[in-house]
């Protein structure tokens, strides 16, 4: 990241804060895919006191246990990763070598792809006690004149006269199927 990046992601901190985050994902890698430790060290002590999750960038990280040691070391409290795979089912093996890898000593939360039909599959298979999932629905937008000719966004992955929002019903039932295997964190 250029210094100006860098200077935005302090900035969204503070911000975050200041609005009562409850904490801040954020990650930042060398050019070489190492973990950036002077640089992430520094937005550490700015999100103090709040936790500091690495966000996915770990899963485009040369080598995933010296990143896992590295944020260990930092302190961070959680590494969201889909296991440098396409979704965090495709990634179980290296989740489940992170989590012992860890012992304890950080969070390893897998997110990516995870639902109702996956989520208990990949509890068992990694040992996580902890999942990160979006559980979304489409609903129709409230704007009832359509110009159905034109895409906002080009090939949009939501319908133009459509909005993503979270499925409760989803959540409910993910957090009950996790709940057979782990109760807390879920």
């Amino acid at each position: 990241y250029s210094e100006t990046e860098f200077q935005v992601m302090r900035h969204d901190i503070e911000t975050a804060k200041m609005l009562g985050a409850d904490g801040i994902v954020t990650g930042i890698l060398t050019a070489d895919g190492r973990v950036d430790k002077p640089r992430m060290a520094g937005l550490i002590a700015l999100a103090q006191p709040l936790p500091v999750t690495f966000h996915r960038a770990f899963d485009v990280a040369a080598n995933p246990f010296q990143s896992l040691e590295d944020c260990i070391e930092l302190k961070i409290s959680r590494i969201l990763t889909s296991g440098q795979a396409k979704t965090a089912m495709e990634g179980a093996d290296l989740i489940a070598k992170l989590v012992r890898r860890a012992a304890g000593r950080i969070v390893i939360l897998p997110g990516c792809g995870i639902n109702e039909n996956n989520v208990r599959q990949l509890i068992e298979k990694t040992g996580v006690n902890e999942v990160h999932f979006s559980a979304m629905k489409t609903v129709g937008s409230a704007m009832r004149f359509r110009r159905t000719t034109v895409q906002m966004g080009g090939a949009a992955q939501v319908p133009e006269f459509s909005v993503s929002v979270a499925d409760t019903g989803k959540i409910r039932n993910i957090r009950e199927i996790a709940k057979t295997r782990n109760p807390p964190g879920i």
